[in-house]
């Protein structure tokens, strides 16, 4: 397969898309097809056709070709698939976990096709899959709930053993379509086409890495139910936003934004550093740094534009605009004092606050909402389990549970890092498609920080800038990766090309 043809059918895609569970792509396939009058065996060779059409475009008819069929309708897509590829002279074998079961239904219609153009059902487990070079996965679809069979476990642990490309037919089998977490065994594909409306699990996650690279396809009643069914959330990316608008010509540093950055403990001045740095390289027009005393000096040193002091916090916070808090922090007695004195103060002064870091695990001490107008969140995986007094596995196994329960405790915009990165308000939900694995280094989050307070500091309301950070951030991370590759990237590497992309036409 071209590895050019396939990133460019990727960069084609408009990634920009409504997010749905399981339940509700069920409930809305059959209303849409009811509405639309067309039979659901119809929908069936639309999906097996678009299956075809994909293998079509990137094997040629040399491949050996094997098709993992279930007993459901996952099955059933790849029983059509199977006919047309055997029609069209490709070597193409098909092999169930249960060759002996009776299907029923629009899969067994498709059975029987198959079998009707001379096709046979051979048994999985006789099957050497070292054998082929392509293998599609139509074992398990999305209703599955509980844990994988034992029998359909050991298939999928052969799958996942050949080194053959594992395409998978709407979610990796073994793969919770709501939350991406693995359930027993899962496909490892190296691309999922889904149909009709995207899973919430696909995208996030466990369940990110599982798709490999994941491909929608609304097959032939996806617009009608787009207008049925009401999304859980939205996928989206850097290009789906426009250009930020050019500032006046008259414009100063001081209407630009004042952003204070609070944290910096000593032998950890690089962190509150880079917040700052990044906070400038996105536009704030003032920057200032309240740090330990032992950590002024390393603050500015090669970066002269950087304020950075050690005492009169109050005038500081007066001062600012906006207030980044965490990067640095520690959690030693000037931390929990910087700490006390920051919220003393927002209890009468209500200005926008970005926390993340070491001011996440101070703030999983407070038991209540920080009742702030503006509020911003930014976790990774390990201190929203502190901030929800539970494990780091409960937060990944349904981040979009955790991201809600987050903005429920303490109010705000919830930033929940990760691959997939989720953005939680009050009113939306969004999955951030930009980043990629370079992005798990050190410093990364403090960028962020630095992004986010900036955007703020900018007059961007919690919501906006959750969002547009988020996804300039990892858009940045994406151009370091495709220009030096992920290994070696380090959090710095960022600030370039975010000048680049404030700056985008």
């Amino acid at each position: 397969m071209s590895q050019r043809s396939l990133k460019a059918e990727l960069s084609e895609q408009r990634l920009s898309q409504n997010l749905y569970t399981a339940q509700c792509v069920k409930e809305g396939e059959l209303e849409a097809a009811k509405q639309m009058s067309i039979p659901l065996y119809e929908v069936m060779q639309v999906a097996g056709e678009t299956l075809f059409d994909w293998i079509q475009t990137h094997f040629d008819h040399q491949t050996n070709i094997l098709v993992a069929v279930g007993t459901g309708n996952n099955g059933g897509d790849g029983y059509v698939a199977a006919s047309l590829l055997l029609a069209d002279g490709y070597r193409v074998s098909l092999a169930s976990v249960d060759p002996a079961r009776q299907l029923s239904g629009d899969a067994l219609l498709a059975q029987q096709s198959w079998l009707a153009n001379g096709g046979e059902v051979a048994d999985i487990r006789l099957v050497d899959t070292e054998h082929f070079e392509l293998i599609v996965d139509g074992l398990l679809g999305t209703g599955l709930s509980g844990a994988v069979s034992s029998s359909y476990q050991s298939v999928i642990q052969r799958i996942n053993q050949s080194s053959a490309h594992k395409l998978s037919i709407d979610i990796p089998s073994g793969l919770d379509a709501n939350t991406g977490v693995t359930l027993g065994a899962c496909v490892n594909a190296d691309t999922t086409i889904t149909f009709v409306g995207i899973k919430t699990g696909l995208v996030t996650g466990n369940g990110k890495q599982r798709c490999g690279n994941l491909i929608f396809k609304q097959l032939n009643i996806g617009e009608s139910f787009a207008h049925l069914m009401k999304a859980r959330a939205r996928l989206i990316e850097y290009a789906d936003f426009a250009p930020l608008a050019p500032r006046p010509l008259d414009s100063h540093k001081g209407n630009n934004g004042k952003l204070l950055c609070i944290g910096g403990n000593n032998g950890m001045a690089g962190a509150i550093r880079m917040t700052a740095e990044a906070a400038m390289r996105t536009g704030a027009g003032l920057v200032k740094v309240y740090c330990h005393a032992n950590s002024t000096s390393s603050i500015v040193q090669g970066r002269p534009e950087i304020m950075a002091s050690s005492e009169n916090l109050l005038q500081m916070l007066e001062w600012a605009d906006c207030i980044v808090f965490g990067p640095g922090l520690g959690q030693t007695s000037w931390s929990q004092e910087t700490f006390n004195q920051l919220f003393s103060y927002l209890i009468h002064q209500d200005k926008p606050l970005i926390i993340d870091a070491d001011g996440l695990n101070l703030l999983s001490h407070q038991l209540h909402a920080l009742n702030l107008s503006y509020l911003i969140m930014s976790p990774h995986s390990a201190e929203a389990a502190r901030l929800l007094d539970t494990s780091i596995e409960n937060v990944e196994d349904d981040r979009y549970a955790a991201a809600t329960k987050l903005v429920e405790n303490y109010g705000g915009n919830c930033i929940l890092k990760g691959a997939g990165s989720i953005v939680h308000s009050q009113v939306a939900t969004y999955v951030c498609a930009n980043g990629n694995p370079g992005m798990s280094t050190a410093g990364m989050g403090d960028v962020l920080s630095g992004v986010l307070g900036s955007l703020a500091a900018q007059g961007m309301t919690a919501p906006e800038a959750s969002l547009f950070g988020t996804c300039i951030h990892s858009a940045a991370a994406d151009l370091v990766a495709d220009n030096f590759g992920q290994r070696g990237m380090i959090a710095s590497d960022l600030f370039d090309y975010l000048r680049q992309l404030v700056n985008r036409k």
